[in-house]
């Protein structure tokens, strides 16, 4: 069924290329066919593997960012045009590299175009990120079976996960978040030295990642390595001030070596970004409740 949508829906894309007097033209003619008159709408769920799995895809005429990305490419494979993946943090796109032409392709805007700089401002990419580049086929597999086994891990299946991540690895060793997602599946399964390990690679890839930053610091304290959990708590607060977690990790960090004054100040900082949050109210009380106690022990 696949195979047979896929060359039906080339086919009639087919003379709208050979009549296209530029390259624009090309990419025009797949935003108003597939999307327009075919119908293909936009889905960001993650959390649906239909709408990544290209037979759900074509079933439904609907996707995700990867989903339609990968009908794209399915179809520009068919007719030998330079469409080409592109991928951002947790999201992607398909880019027309011709000769004449460059266009990037947004679906979460019905197959607008963005310049780079806006996925730069929209992701905060900094200019030497390893995001952004036109893919290979191969290394936009490993995006999808990166996406695969995310699903496996939102299900409990961690091995299963691991497996693609292994994967994935092999396809796009140049893609941090496969080992970050490898990272979060070993510290589920508490095999912790395996999972700072793959955080260290992450951010080796992509220095500026406070998740892998957040998460290396929580394995770090918990083998009582204060002052290097500490410095990447930091620099994890650094990068996403706003983050009410991140805050609250870095507070623990400090709370856990006993500097309970800087401890408290943090989880102040994060009970205004999130008031609502319990943990963090429980981990401010416990944090007074430590600091009262040493002061009567030594008054």
């Amino acid at each position: 069924m696949v195979k047979r949508e896929i060359q039906r829906l080339a086919e009639r894309i087919r003379p709208e290329v050979s009549r296209a007097v530029d390259e624009g033209q090309v990419v025009d003619a797949f935003r108003r066919i597939l999307l327009t008159e075919e119908g293909f709408v936009y889905d960001k769920s993650p959390s649906d593997p239909g709408n990544y799995l290209l037979e759900t895809v074509l079933a439904r005429k609907k996707g995700n960012c990867l989903g339609l990305s990968m009908l794209y490419l399915s179809i520009a494979d068919r007719l030998d045009l330079p469409f080409r993946g592109a991928y951002v943090p947790s999201h992607c796109f398909v880019r027309y590299e011709g000769k004449t032409v460059r266009r990037n392709v947004e679906f979460a805007e019905g197959g607008a175009s963005w310049e780079d700089q806006r996925y730069r401002r929209e992701f905060r990419i900094p200019p030497d990120s390893p995001y952004l580049h036109s893919l290979t086929h191969a290394e936009m597999l490993g995006v999808f079976l990166k996406s695969l086994g995310a699903g496996y891990s939102r299900k409990g299946r961690e091995e299963d996960a691991l497996r693609l991540y292994d994967e994935a690895g092999r396809l796009y060793p140049g893609l941090p978040d496969v080992h970050y997602n490898a990272g979060v599946s070993l510290q589920r399964l508490g095999r912790n030295d395996e999972a700072i390990g793959k955080y260290r690679r992450a951010l080796d890839l992509d220095p500026e990642m406070a998740a892998a930053r957040e998460n290396l610091s929580i394995l770090l304290a918990g083998k009582g390595r204060y002052e290097e959990a500490i410095a990447e708590a930091r620099r994890a607060v650094e990068l996403e001030p706003w983050n009410a977690s991140t805050r609250g990790n870095l507070a623990a960090a400090y709370c856990g070596c006993g500097r309970l004054d800087e401890g408290i100040r943090e989880y102040r900082a994060a009970v205004e970004i999130d008031p609502g949050n319990p943990k963090l109210q429980s981990g401010l009380e416990r944090a007074y409740i430590s600091r009262r106690s040493r002061r009567e022990a030594h008054p």
